[in-house]
This record gives structure tokens, C-alpha cells and sequence, in this order.
């Protein structure tokens, strides 16, 4: 009898979980549109040229994500100057 009960509260769990995450999915592809990457407030996607071949693209990306952080440090240092 313990068994079966256990064997039940599996079942409903999976049942819950697999409805949450049918949820999750339809909503995810309402919000996205067909062909462009989600976007997430503040996060900048790299653009990448793709007629290049993989090591290029890969240190077209880690230079753009350089010069993308070397100009916020030079902000947070810039507002640091402005409020002293």
C-alpha cells in the first residue's frame, strides 16, 4: 500500500512538472519573436560576422566584449570622479 502510494505522488509530481513546463514553453515562444535571439534587459548580443570561419568570430566576440567592458569601467570610474 506504501508502495502505491509513493508510485501515485511520482505521478502527480511528473504531471505537475510537465504541465509548468508546457507553460513555460508556450510563453516563451509568444514573447520571442521568429529570428532574433531573446533579448534580456541590459545584455548586449554580440553581432557576428558569420562569413568568417570559427576563430575569427570567436576573437571578433571576445574583442567586442573587451572594448564593451573597458567602456563600463571607464563609466563607473567617470561617475566616480563626478561625485566627489
Amino acid at each position: 500500500m506504501r508502495a502505491v502510494f509513493g508510485l501515485v505522488g511520482i505521478l502527480v509530481v511528473m504531471a505537475i512538472v510537465a504541465i509548468l513546463m508546457k507553460q513555460n514553453l508556450q510563453a516563451t515562444r509568444s514573447a520571442g519573436t521568429a529570428g532574433s535571439p531573446p533579448a534580456v534587459e541590459g545584455v548586449k548580443v554580440p553581432q557576428v560576422d558569420t562569413s568568417k570561419n570559427v576563430r575569427e568570430q570567436s576573437q571578433q566576440i571576445q574583442q567586442q566584449v573587451q572594448t564593451e567592458l573597458n567602456q563600463a569601467l571607464q563609466q563607473g570610474a567617470d561617475r566616480v570622479k563626478e561625485a566627489e
